[in-house]
């Protein structure tokens, strides 16, 4: 019970010649209530663990994110070569977010999304060394059988991080799924999953298509030959 809901009932249930009187409570800010950044840092991540909607949760990682940052860069000696100061800050960085992405696929979904926008605008938590990195884990660890099934989900922000993870699992086996998926599903998805193809696969796509899916051979072949411009994530490739 409360203190509101047990100060009513006892205004309402215990006769007047009882009550005492309540000394007065201290303000809220005298409490020193402040948290240091060690301790946000831990309500910060377990709000990014129990958070019932997803906004909610990205905001909070990213909020870890940007606390651990800044006690990792508070902690780090002004002396050290730049080359060693990244390594010092990015390293304990990317070691929780592959943590926190292996606890769900909704984390793993929220971590994805972030390395990929960190890869292709070249801004972020990372480097885009760093980010491929972790992507290759995540992908690695997801496996092949749950990103070929997730890559026919319903739900859109599913399928995407599917293929973005196939892409980067670096595998032959990842190939056709990812061709079904430019040629016979969501039209929404085609630039993202062309992508990726382009991208990861250009030297093989057109093989697979060749010899699985002839009736789009024509197609993969456009896509792959196009003359647009690369994307980042292409240039980006290792």
């Amino acid at each position: 019970m409360t203190e509101a809901a047990a100060s009513a009932f006892h205004a309402q249930y215990m006769p007047p010649f009882v009550q005492q009187p309540v000394a007065p409570r201290a303000p809220e800010a005298a409490r020193g209530t402040t948290l240091t950044l060690e301790q946000e840092l831990i309500v910060t991540k377990h709000l990014a663990e129990v958070a019932p909607l997803e906004n909610i949760r990205l905001e909070a990682f990213d909020k870890a994110l940007r606390i651990m940052q800044k006690l990792l860069r508070g902690s780090t000696n002004n002396s050290m070569p730049t080359a060693m100061k990244l390594k010092a800050w990015e390293v304990p960085l990317l070691q929780y977010a592959l943590e926190y992405s292996a606890k769900s696929p909704e984390n793993r979904r929220i971590v994805v999304r972030r390395l990929v926008e960190n890869l292709e605008t070249g801004t972020g938590f990372f480097s885009i060394n760093r980010s491929k990195q972790g992507l290759k884990v995540i992908a690695k660890k997801t496996g092949l059988s749950t990103l070929e099934s997730e890559i026919q989900s319903d739900k859109d922000d599913v399928r995407r991080a599917a293929a973005h993870l196939l892409g980067w699992m670096k595998h032959e086996k990842a190939v056709l799924p990812l061709l079904r998926a430019y040629c016979l599903g969501a039209r929404s998805d085609r630039r993202i999953v062309g992508r990726v193809l382009k991208a990861h696969y250009s030297h093989l796509a057109p093989f697979y298509a060749h010899r699985f899916m002839p009736e789009s051979h024509s197609l993969i072949l456009s896509l792959i030959n196009s003359d647009n411009e690369k994307t980042q994530e292409e240039q980006f490739i290792g």
